[in-house]
């Protein structure tokens, strides 16, 4: 190993020390609900949809009326991961508590898969860096990689975020040398779709190159296509079931309020729920400012075709403007903001690395040891009180509407400042294409 790899070497020992420490005792309750999926597409194979949906979901083995509102590629890893690990997930009620325990050994298999990803999203930021300097490439690594929440999302809940997010870093580390990094973002959100913006900003891209760009484009289309190829052919009217699943997420109060990442409408749904105001209608309409602040992206990258930059102030817009952003979404977040933060100079940059910080605040506040204890039979309390020790524990929501409202105004910050100054190039070049003087 060449000596300059030795940084990235300490960075992700360290990380994956810290991860394999904390996930065998700990267990998010999407774990318990993932191992309810697995069983499903177990069962039903490719008609896996037309059972995706929450009805009598006991009898199918989830202990959540949650649906399955994702990609296919989900459901084939969770259930090749029961075939090999087994497992077991028990629900009942007692004394009026609803109680969930999965298997640890399910739990750490699958959030395994998770830090894998999360790991090839460390090692693909510091490729993506290195081109600017080893000393960036590095430390951008360890801003991901050792940040509470990216650790917390993977290793002690157990979200798949970095799944979707590894290939569509892989494409941008491709670039345009390979025709495989439009199929990558497209596979990416077939995966999870919360990538959606970023991938609105490269379809751009290979419309501003014209016709060379169709067949990249194509190829885009592809990627999020392919995945779902065998319930195509095998159970094509199990398909027809997901714009149905996706109806179910209906837009509302963002609840409970700590877990809501969406300044302005946590302070919707705290002055709802305190003081009765109906703020509702406010919280339908967040497509507004999306749509807005996506356009003023779409602009910039016209003008100054950096997709990294691009992509990353897309996926910004995303978690500042989406009505239900939850922790799970910031992991992608930390790893775009050390992007634009170490791939632009000045004031944006320097914002950037201050909001990747911030992020990471929230599982401190948070009494992040309820998750090591509260879906296990026999926890390990010696952990469950060393997790203690590095939390704050904050209690209301008051101080969670405050955090989250910091953050959301930080993102408006960086889109904004970031995406402003080119409406300028705009109006010169509609007063060139129009004739009238700008």
């Amino acid at each position: 190993m060449k000596r300059r790899g030795y940084g990235l070497l300490a960075v992700i020992i360290t990380g994956l020390a810290i991860r394999l420490l904390l996930a065998p005792y700990s267990a998010g309750s999407d774990l318990p609900q993932f191992y309810g999926f697995a069983g499903t597409m177990l069962e039903h194979g490719a008609c896996f949809y037309s059972y995706a949906d929450s009805f009598a979901y006991a009898g199918k083995g989830w202990p959540y009326p949650w649906p399955y509102v994702y990609g296919p590629v989900l459901a084939y890893l969770l259930a090749g991961v029961r075939i090999l690990i087994g497992g077991g997930v028990e629900s009942f009620w007692s004394d009026g508590v609803y109680h969930v325990y999965v298997d640890p050994t399910w739990a750490f298999s699958v959030k395994l898969v998770f830090i894998a990803a999360d790991t090839a999203v460390a090692f693909l930021i510091y490729l993506l860096l290195r081109e600017t300097s080893e000393r960036k490439a590095v430390l951008g690594s360890a801003v991901y990689y050792l940040n509470p929440i990216v650790i917390h999302v993977s290793a002690v809940y157990g979200m798949f975020d970095a799944l979707a997010l590894a290939p569509f870093l892989l494409s941008l580390y491709l670039g345009n040398r390979k025709n495989a990094s439009a199929f990558l973002q497209g596979f990416s959100l077939a995966v999870k779709h919360t990538l959606l913006f970023p991938a609105i900003v490269s379809l751009w891209d290979y419309i501003l190159q014209g016709v060379e760009g169709l067949k990249k484009a194509a190829l885009l289309f592809a990627g999020a296509v392919v995945p779902f190829l065998p319930m195509l052919f095998l159970c094509p009217s199990s398909l027809c079931s997901i714009p149905d699943l996706m109806k179910g997420i209906d837009v509302g109060y963002a609840l409970p309020i700590s877990y809501s990442m969406n300044g302005f409408v946590s302070l919707a749904t705290y002055l709802h729920e305190v003081y009765g105001i109906d703020s509702l209608p406010f919280i339908r309409h967040w497509y507004v400012p999306a749509l807005l602040l996506l356009f003023l992206t779409l602009v910039r990258h016209s003008f100054e075709r950096n997709l990294i930059v691009s992509v990353s102030l897309a996926y910004a817009t995303f978690a500042a403007t989406y009505w239900r952003v939850n922790p799970q979404y910031l992991l992608p977040l930390v790893a775009f903001l050390v992007l634009l933060s170490f791939t632009t100079r000045g004031r944006i940059g320097l914002v950037s690395l201050f909001t990747a910080f911030y992020v990471g605040i929230w599982p401190i506040l948070q009494p992040s040891e309820f998750w090591f204890h509260v879906h296990l039979r026999n926890p390990n309390w010696d952990v469950v009180r060393l997790v203690g020790h590095f939390t704050i524990g904050v209690g209301g929501d008051a101080p969670y509407v405050v955090y989250s409202f910091g953050l959301t105004l930080l993102l408006y910050t960086l889109v904004l400042g970031s995406t402003l100054p080119y409406l300028k190039n705009l109006k010169a070049w509609l007063s060139e294409k129009s004739g009238v003087r700008a």
